[in-house]
Parts: structure tokens; sequence; C-alpha cells
């Protein structure tokens, strides 16, 4: 199961920092996460398999990631705004090749 994740969110660790504090923010979300200590402002870089094992509870929720993004991640989505152009096969049609160009097949 991956943990989810957020940038802004507040976790409190099994085991206390050098410095006493439990506590840390999430400023980094990726393949490692980054996070901060709430007590000295030490940065760490974790991977997500080791963070997961080292969690004891999430303090606050950071801002939930915007549905338009998951669906894009996902591919139900489209990859990318779409224009006015259309389809990317109307854009790439021999009609819009110039002559220095060439069609395909005539070299």
């Amino acid at each position: 199961m991956v943990l989810d994740v957020r940038i802004g969110d507040v976790l409190r660790m099994r085991r206390k920092h050098p410095c006493g504090s439990v506590d840390w923010d999430v400023v980094r979300v990726g393949a490692d996460i980054g996070i901060v200590c709430r007590g000295c402002q030490r940065r760490v870089l974790m991977r997500r398999d080791v963070l997961r094992r080292r969690v004891r509870a999430f303090l606050e929720r950071g801002a939930p990631v915007d549905p338009e993004v998951w669906r894009a991640l996902e591919g139900d989505g489209p990859a990318a705004p779409r224009g006015d152009e259309g389809p990317l096969e109307a854009r790439d049609s021999d009609e819009s090749m110039t002559e220095a160009e060439g069609a395909p097949g005539e070299r």
C-alpha cells in the first residue's frame, strides 16, 4: 500500500529526533519524501517505504491534490490543454506541410 503523503502534512514519528522533537513537516513529495524537523529545522530526505514504517500519526493534512491532476497522471484526462487547433492528427496532416519540408516518403 502506498502512503498518501502531501506537501504541508505534519507527521509524528515513532522516535525522537536528537533535538527532542517528534513532529515533522512534509516539504517535498516524490520518490523520496522531504521532511523538516519542527524543533531544529533540520531537513531530511527519506524513502517512502522507510517513512511509512517510521510514521506514528498524521497530525495535520496538507491540501489535497487537484482531481484534474490525478486524471492526467492516471491517463483518464487530457495530457495537455486542448487549443483551438483540434487534435494532434489534424495539426500534423500533409496539407499543413510546406514544399520545403516535403511530404513523408518523397525523399
